[in-house]
């Protein structure tokens, strides 16, 4: 919480002191030497959204080739679910309106230009298709030239960005308009520059000047022999700036101006296609089909929580923690600080959640009564051992109630709504998972699974008749009992476990709901409530003092924007 309300606080300083203007603010746009940066005024750095959903492969491909691996992808489903995540991510109600908080241009789209960064080191891994066509056609919308699109990677050892030729062209029609730079060729090829800490290196061009306005991070999940275990967001920009396998080089390289320059900050989404995963190393054939995708705005951020929470707890993959750690640390954070956001699948639940279930007591049956709404029907989901539910009720944002989360633990006849926001649907009384036993492992789904432990200590029901919202979900690793909204007061009474990386369902609320209280990275402390460092998710601006000051900023730092540099907005 320390940290996401420090983020806000800057901005509204420096909105009100007339500090965010366009060429001023260039050199100090790289990560500071004391304090943090925030990249997005209304975005936690700290907040990280992931989707877990089998259905998005129609099919396991037989072959493992680029070609094979995309033709298997439902693209429908997939970019739906991307969708699904960038609300969450901008706790927006539309997509539309959540893209248009993510990507920001200081100049008009028509002359606004973008860059994709891929990792084209193993064709085996890259990023696939669908996710590269849904960013490009999300901006080509917003009025960005194809010919200001590009899809690069800039080192020379780097050729499979050969292979996304089949799949865009400026002159083709049956393809999606884009450019394909062959290595970074299309962004003027590579210049030196000095990084934090003092090194020289290469650099791709068109990142280091400027000429780039937006730069999006789409990397693949990965293992490696260095760097902690894992290469992902951060590493992936060995192929803006010449590699060296040196973790403080890694770390000066992603706090450089290239990087997080620029008004707007440069690099405005981070996203992590797991799925496929290759174990230990970041070449060869990947041995997992996860089918996760994660995204947020900070890839220290991103890169930490996919290794916690789709890496090790999902795949059950080791890390060196230390390094790991210093993913934040390095950053000015601490590991309690960033918010785990689970995102149900934008079409319903697809079946057992990630991870097996715990050992001991009996399962609860599912509330074959629990309609949902765009969706997921909630008709025969039972739970797995200690009440993981499997194939649990979703509607388009969150479960329907009905399903009991284990002996004793049922929900009272909460049907979702248009949102997900079971009225009505208030956890019973000393609702614990079965008979004391375990959940899985896994980061639950939509449903309201339980998971690790997930029981609701003796009395931790909602209070004042709040049904959990979005379906309630009971997070992964200590259950945490977690929701962006609640409805008609129904703050969590005392006795409620919180989890580390909570999960956040929905951000709509039922009748009366007001947007908040989502706990995340809080400690799980025997039954107890979250223990120090934890963060809010989902907090609604609006209502809350920081709010106003960070829209007055805004205007601010508009207007002076406008009279201090009105020929060049962008960095």
């Amino acid at each position: 919480m320390q940290k996401q309300r420090r983020d806000f606080l800057k901005i509204t300083a420096a909105g009100a002191a007339g500090l965010a203007l366009a060429r001023a603010d260039r050199a100090f746009a790289a990560w500071p030497t004391t304090g943090t940066l925030a990249v997005n005024p209304t975005i936690s750095n700290m907040r990280v959204v992931g989707c877990y959903d089998t259905k998005m492969m129609k099919t396991t491909p037989t072959a493992m080739t680029f070609a094979a691996q995309n033709t298997a992808i439902d693209t429908a489903r997939l970019q739906a679910n991307m969708d699904a995540m960038a609300m969450q991510l901008a706790n927006q109600t539309t997509a539309d309106a959540a893209w248009k908080a993510i990507f920001r241009s200081g100049k008009a789209w028509n002359a606004t230009k973008v860059a994709l960064k891929v990792n084209s080191l193993e064709t085996k891994n890259m990023a696939h298709v669908a996710i590269v066509q849904k960013f490009c056609t999300i901006l080509a919308g917003y009025g960005v030239l194809p010919a200001n699109i590009i899809i690069y990677d800039g080192q020379s050892a780097y050729t499979g960005t050969s292979l996304y030729t089949s799949y865009f062209s400026l002159t083709d029609t049956t393809k999606t308009p884009a450019v394909v730079s062959n290595l970074n060729g299309s962004l003027g090829g590579a210049v030196k520059v000095t990084i934090p800490g003092g090194a020289s290196t290469n650099c791709t061009a068109d990142i280091s000047n400027g000429t780039i306005d937006i730069l999006i991070n789409i990397a693949n999940n990965k293992g490696h022999d260095l760097m902690g275990g894992a290469t992902l967001c951060m590493k992936n920009h060995f192929g803006t700036f010449t590699p060296t396998h040196d973790i403080n080089y890694l770390f000066n390289i992603n706090k450089s101006d290239a990087i997080l320059g620029g008004t707007p900050v440069r690099q405005q989404l981070c996203f992590v296609d797991s799925l496929f995963t290759n174990k230990s190393q970041n070449t060869g054939t990947p041995e997992l089909m996860p089918c996760y995708l994660t995204m947020g705005v900070f890839a220290p951020a991103v890169d930490y929580l996919t290794i916690k929470k789709v890496r090790e707890e999902v795949l059950g993959l080791t890390h060196v923690e230390a390094t790991i750690n210093s993913y934040l640390t390095t950053f000015g954070y601490a590991t309690t600080d960033p918010v785990w956001v689970v995102v149900p699948p934008a079409g319903g639940a697809t079946g057992a959640d990630a991870g097996a279930g715990g050992a001991g007591g009996s399962s609860g049956a599912g509330g074959s009564g629990g309609t949902s709404a765009s969706g997921g029907a909630s008709g025969g989901g039972s739970s797995g051992s200690a009440g993981a539910r499997s194939g649990g009720s979703s509607g388009s944002a969150g479960a329907g109630g009905g399903g009991s989360s284990g002996t004793g633990g049922a929900r009272n006849g909460g049907t979702s709504g248009s949102a997900g926001a079971g009225s009505g649907g208030a956890r019973a009384t000393g609702g614990a998972s079965s008979s004391g036993g375990n959940g899985g492992t896994g980061v639950a789904d939509s449903g309201g699974a339980n998971a690790t432990g997930g029981a609701s200590a003796a009395g931790g029901e909602t209070g004042g008749g709040g049904a959990t919202s979005g379906g309630g979900a009971v997070g992964s690793t200590g259950g945490a009992t977690t929701s962006v909204a609640s409805a008609a007061g129904g703050s969590t009474a005392t006795g409620g476990t919180r989890a580390a990386g909570g999960t956040t369902v929905s951000p709509a609320g039922g009748s009366g709901g007001s947007t908040g209280t989502a706990v995340a990275s809080g400690t799980h402390a025997g039954g107890g409530n979250s223990g120090s460092g934890c963060a809010v998710a989902g907090i609604d601006r609006k209502a809350t003092r920081w709010g106003a000051m960070l829209a007055l900023g805004a205007v601010v730092a508009a207007k002076l924007r406008r009279l201090v540099s009105s020929d060049d907005q962008s960095s």
